[in-house]
């Protein structure tokens, strides 16, 4: 019988905030070289305590840090960030105004309904009306033409 060859595998390390200290260089997803400062590790764990996400993967630095350390670096950029492009901010005032027109014609729709199911009623001598009839329709549309 033969024996199996066992390939051994080296392990490489893996690279954690832990890991790292002051003066290391480490290559960012571009493969641009960033150099590690007190200030960088302290964004880091910050960026580390706020997301649960790990600041590297497979040995380099994450985008979404590297846009987590732009925003800190540059808080003007931050209210770019959060508008979409093209919206526009309505004012609190007009929405106010639109939603009483919308809630006055609704009113005003039914009140004209339940006109109509009174004539209705009154000239077909019925006591419930079923408002989704073709009947009902056809009388509605006349008795709004009329008037």
């Amino acid at each position: 019988m033969t024996a199996k060859k066992i390939k051994e595998v080296e392990k490489k390390e893996q690279l954690t905030l832990n890991g790292i200290k002051v003066g290391d260089i480490i290559l960012d997803l571009h493969d641009e070289e960033i150099e590690i400062t007190k200030d960088l590790i302290e964004q880091m764990r910050q960026y580390e305590q706020e997301t649960n996400k790990s600041v590297i993967w497979r040995g380099k630095i994450t985008g979404t840090f590297l846009f987590f350390k732009y925003i800190e670096d540059h808080p003007e950029e931050k209210l770019k960030t959060k508008k979409k492009p093209g919206r526009k901010l309505k004012k609190v005032e007009e929405d106010v105004d639109i939603e009483e027109l919308i809630e006055s014609e609704v009113k005003d729709e039914e009140n004209l309904m339940l006109d109509c199911i009174a004539d209705y009623k009154a000239e077909y001598g019925v006591k419930t009306v079923n408002t989704k009839s073709q009947k009902f329709k056809q009388f509605y549309y006349k008795w709004k033409q009329s008037d």
